[in-house]
């Protein structure tokens, strides 16, 4: 079974270059088709005027090709980002590196608070009091806000000039 499987890839891929060549082929012959088409009037259209059609035509083919291409990349690499085999490598790295340091930089802050807890603390404080002001900034802010909305409001009811 599995040398019947190993014929077969090898035979798919002697398939594979030979559709390639034969692209190729067609490709040579269609070039050869536009330069005689080209050098022919055809119903009184000049050969430059078919010349920037084609131009046209290809410049719009090859971008939507692009546009495709890269769909289909970004498809593939949100494939492969969430596939199960990648996931499982994250979680094997994450494990590795990335509990092990946390852990120890947790020690570390851990052993830090039990010799100068004044200093941590200070910084806590600290902290909090940001938060507090941050916190008091937006609901000053809200509230100008909203009396700038019942003044407004105020004014059409009354129907008087600010």
């Amino acid at each position: 079974m599995n040398t019947f499987i190993l014929v077969q890839g090898a035979r798919m891929r002697d398939v594979l270059v030979g559709a390639a060549f034969q692209a190729q082929d067609a490709a040579e012959l269609m070039v050869s088709g536009v330069r005689y088409g080209v050098s022919r009037p055809l119903n009184g259209i000049k050969a430059q005027e078919r010349m920037e059609e084609m131009a046209s035509r290809g410049a719009a083919e090859r971008e939507k090709a692009q546009r495709r291409a890269a769909a289909t990349l970004d498809a593939a690499i949100t494939a492969i980002a969430t596939s199960a085999v990648v996931n499982k490598m994250v979680d094997a790295q994450v494990q590795r590196i990335l509990r092990p340091l946390v852990r120890d930089i947790l020690d570390d802050v851990l052993a830090l608070l039990e010799k100068e807890p004044d200093r941590v603390q200070s910084l806590m404080r600290g902290q909090r009091d940001t938060m507090v002001d941050e916190l008091v900034g937006r609901i000053r802010s809200g509230a100008a806000a909203g009396d700038d909305a019942v003044d407004r409001i105020t004014t059409r009811v009354l129907r008087r000039d600010a």
